[in-house]
C-alpha cells in the first residue's frame, strides 16, 4: 500500500492510506490490524498489545468521515518550506489525476544512531474527493531513498516494558496481529536488495502466504523502532515515472496482449483481478481506447488477485498466465469471459470454464494442463504480485501509463490523456 491519501487515526496510532477501488474494506482490515491501541475492556492480548473493536470499528469510521479532506493552514500556523524534490517526487508516484496541487504541510526529522529520517506530510487536492488527502513520504537521509506508502506508529518498547529487539519485535508482532484480524499469514525476512546500504530506516519484506505459496511485499521500519511502512523506496532524486517503466520494460511478468510493437509510444499496463467488480467496471473504457488507438498503444496485463477476499481469484490468474504462454491474443477474450461470469463465478468452477475456453479457441489442452496451477504459473502469479506492490499497486485496477499511475481512470480526461502521450508530452 504505496500511497496514502486518507488519514486513521486509532488510540495513540496514527495510519494514512488511500482507500481502494475495488478493495477499500480490504485496504481498511489492513490498516485496521496494524495500528496500536491502548489496552481496554474486552480488547485482545496480543504480544502484549490490547487491541479493542470497538476502537478499530471507531477508527474506521474516521477513516471514511476524512475522506476528501484536506489540510487547511490556520492563521498563525508556521510557514513550511516546500520542498521542490519532495514535491517533485510525491506528485510523479502517487495515482495522478488531472488539475492536482500539492503543498508540503508538515516537515519532521527525527534522528538516531544510524543517521536521520524525515517524515513529510504534502497535501494533494484535485476534483477527485478520494485521491485528495495527505500522502506521507519517509526519507531516508542516509541513504537517500524515499518511502512513500501506509506509514503507521508502531507499539515497540512500550514505557515500562523490558527492552527488546525491534527485528524479534517485528517478527513476532506482525505475524501474530495480522493472522488474528485478517487470517492473513505472514513472516517477516530480512533479506536485503544486493549492494544496499544500511541507514535510518531498515528495508525487509512481509513473505505473504496465497495458499499457493508466498510472495514478497516490501515494508520497512525506521532505526528507531517508531514507524513502520508498508511500501518500497525509491531515490528521492530519481524520477518514479522513469524508474516504473524500466522495471516494466525488463520484467517477464508482464503479458502484452495488445501488442502495438516494441516502437509503440504509449505502454499501459493493467494490474488487475478477475474476480474485481471495479476492474470489470473500467475495462469497457479501456478496450475502447486501446482501438480508438490501434498500432499506438501497447497493453500489457499483471494479475494481481485479492486472494484475502476473493476466492477464486488466484486460480484465475494461473490460467490468464498460462493462456498467455499459449497465446497471447487470447488473453482479451479469456479475461471478457471471466468478467462476464463474474457473478456466477466460483473456486470449482475455474477450472472447467478455463478449460472449455482452451478448446474452444483450438489451443492445445495438453499444454495448459500442464502450465494450469503447477509449479511454473503459481510462481509467475506471485511475481506478478511481487512486482504490483514493488511499484506501489494497492488497488485493482490500477493502470501505468508510460510509467504514470492512474487509479481511477475517467471517461472525460483518459482518452485524451493517451493522445497527449502519444504526442510526447507530459500528462
Amino acid at each position: 500500500m504505496s500511497y496514502p491519501g486518507v488519514l486513521l487515526r486509532c488510540g495513540g496510532a496514527v495510519f494514512r492510506n488511500t482507500p481502494a477501488p475495488c478493495h477499500a474494506l480490504h485496504t481498511l482490515l489492513w490498516v485496521a490490524t496494524l495500528v496500536y491501541l491502548e489496552g481496554a475492556p474486552g480488547g485482545w492480548a496480543l504480544s502484549g498489545v490490547r487491541m479493542n473493536v470497538s476502537k478499530i470499528i471507531l477508527g474506521v469510521l474516521e477513516m471514511l468521515a476524512s475522506i476528501g479532506s484536506t489540510h487547511v493552514m490556520a492563521a498563525g500556523d508556521p510557514l513550511i518550506e516546500q520542498d521542490p524534490v519532495v514535491l517533485r517526487f510525491v506528485e510523479r508516484a502517487i495515482p495522478w489525476h488531472p488539475d492536482s496541487s500539492f503543498r508540503v504541510v508538515a516537515d519532521d526529522r527525527r534522528q538516531t544512531p544510524s543517521g536521520s529520517y524525515r517524515i513529510v506530510r504534502v497535501s494533494r487536492t484535485c476534483d477527485n474527493k478520494i485521491l485528495t488527502g495527505e500522502p506521507s513520504v519517509v526519507i531516508d537521509e542516509v541513504t537517500g531513498l524515499a518511502y512513500l506508502g501506509s506509514v503507521g506508529e508502531l507499539p515497540f518498547q512500550q514505557s515500562g516494558a523490558a527492552p527488546r529487539s525491534l527485528r524479534s519485535f517485528l517478527e513476532g508482532f506482525l505475524p501474530e496481529v495480522l493472522q488474528q484480524n485478517m487470517n492473513m499469514r505472514v513472516r517477516v525476512s530480512w533479506d536485503e536488495p544486493e549492494g544496499s546500504t544500511s541507514g535510518a530506516i531498515i528495508p525487509f519484506n512481509l513473505m505473504v502466504e496465497t495458499g499457493y505459496g508466498e510472495f514478497a511485499k516490501p515494508t520497512a521500519v525506521t532505526s528507531d523502532g517508531s514507524y513502520l511502512i508498508m511500501g518500497a523506496g525509491m531515490p528521492l532524486d530519481g524520477d518514479p515515472v522513469a524508474i516504473r517503466r524500466a522495471l516494466f520494460g525488463e520484467s517477464d511478468f508482464v503479458v502484452w496482449d495488445h501488442n502495438g510493437g516494441d516502437k509503440t509510444s504509449v505502454e499501459i499496463v493493467e494490474f488487475s483481478d478477475l474476480e474485481c467488480p471495479a476492474c470489470k467496471a473500467k475495462w469497457s473504457m479501456v478496450k475502447r481506447v486501446l482501438e480508438a488507438n490501434s498500432g499506438a498503444v501497447r497493453h500489457g496485463m499483471v494479475s494481481f488477485p485479492l486472494t484475502s477476499i476473493h476466492p477464486w481469484a488466484f486460480r484465475a490468474s494461473s490460467a490468464t498466465w498460462c493462456i498467455g504462454e499459449l497465446d497471447g491474443k487470447q488473453l482479451i477474450p479469456f479475461k471478457e469471459l471471466f468478467y462476464d461470469l463474474q457473478r456466477e463465478m466460483e473456486v470449482r468452477l475455474v477450472t472447467q470454464t478455463s478449460v472449455d475456453f482452451v478448446a474452444g479457441q483450438g489451443l492445445d489442452e495438453t499444454l495448459f494442463r500442464g502450465c494450469y496451477l503447477r509449479n511454473a504459473s503459481l510462481a509467475a502469479v506471485h511475481s506478478q504480485l511481487a512486482l504490483g506492490h514493488q511499484v506501489g499497486v494497492n488497488a485493482t485496477p490500477t493502470y501505468f501509463v508510460n510509467g504514470w499511475m492512474i487509479q481511477m481512470p475517467g471517461e472525460e480526461w483518459f482518452p485524451d490523456l493517451i493522445a497527449r502521450l502519444a504526442r510526447g508530452e507530459e500528462p
